[in-house]
């Protein structure tokens, strides 16, 4: 297929994006998803021969989404790591309460989306060997600068493809400092408190204990739009990022048991919890009696 000119890939790159479609969640509940995933040193490939600024460089990214969208339509490869066309994101006009009222993030920017629903990525998680991913791109697509990429980086974006985070593994985890694992790594997410937060927790293959990773305040709260009950989980892999050099791409890459729950439904269940009365002594009368001596014996 035909790419837009900033997409640089080899013939042989791998890519490829996927939505779990058998359960849609609604987001007024805590959204949890996770999956394994393995990237043996091995597999990278060393790119001396090759005339690159890093000669043991390589380029792999991997994001997973919450999404709207039941099939990753018109999903750029690349440095776009499986996004949605940004200017079919973009071109929508602002959301909108039943009374007419634009709705609002906490930092009072309008929330747009095509034709005032929300439809399409909410969040995206990327995990970027080049960087690339935070970079600003085509159609006003917001992002940093090319010179203020960081390798090896965790990236966030939100429904308009902002830049929430980016930084390096190593600045965020001492442990987790670097993509590359030999033994399967497993990566647990958990959207929380209708879009206000997100948990980023991992473990190793030598135990079962989740350690946290990250903790990020999106800066939103979603509360009222069409596809409330209608949020997928999903997954989008490219190698090489952006390079004409299919060597530049890392050999192997493993994905394995990917999980999700949440609340499946279209209502959101409400109770009222009542205690009972708090019991009141009444007012007892009480007599005065004055004129009383004491008497010694």
């Amino acid at each position: 297929m035909a790419f837009p000119s900033d997409i640089t890939l080899p013939t042989d790159a791998r890519y490829y994006s996927f939505i779990e479609t058998k359960r849609k969640y609604n987001s007024n509940y805590d959204i949890v998803w996770s999956f394994q995933y393995k990237l043996p040193q091995t597999t990278i490939t060393n790119s001396e021969v090759l005339n690159i600024e890093d000669p043991e460089d390589y380029q792999l990214a991997f994001a997973t989404f919450l999404t709207t969208l039941s099939s990753p339509i018109s999903a750029l490869p690349g440095q776009y790591i499986g996004d949605s066309d940004p200017a079919w994101i973009l071109s929508g006009g602002k959301l909108t309460t039943e009374a007419g009222a634009s709705l609002l993030t906490e930092a009072g920017e309008f929330i747009e989306v095509e034709e005032n629903a929300l439809s399409g990525v909410l969040l995206k998680i990327a995990f970027d060997t080049t960087g690339l991913y935070a970079v600003d791109g085509r159609d006003s697509r917001p992002g940093v600068g090319y010179d203020y990429k960081k390798k090896e980086s965790l990236i966030l974006r939100d429904y308009n493809h902002n830049v929430i985070l980016n930084e390096h593994l190593s600045a965020i985890s001492t442990s987790f400092s670097t993509l590359s694992t030999d033994t399967f790594r497993t990566l647990r997410f958990r959207y929380v408190n209708l879009g206000q937060k997100l948990f980023i927790d991992y473990h190793d293959s030598d135990t079962t204990t989740y350690s946290p990773l990250t903790t990020v305040d999106l800066g939103f709260r979603l509360e009222n739009y069409s596809n409330l009950d209608d949020i997928y989980c999903g997954f989008s892999f490219t190698t090489p990022v952006s390079a004409t050099a299919v060597n530049l791409s890392a050999k192997e890459f493993f994905l394995k048991n990917f999980h999700t729950e949440g609340y499946v439904g279209y209502s959101v269940l409400t109770e009222t919890i009542t205690s009972a009365e708090i019991p009141v002594n009444e007012n007892t009368v009480i007599s005065t009696v004055s004129d009383i001596t004491a008497r010694s014996v």
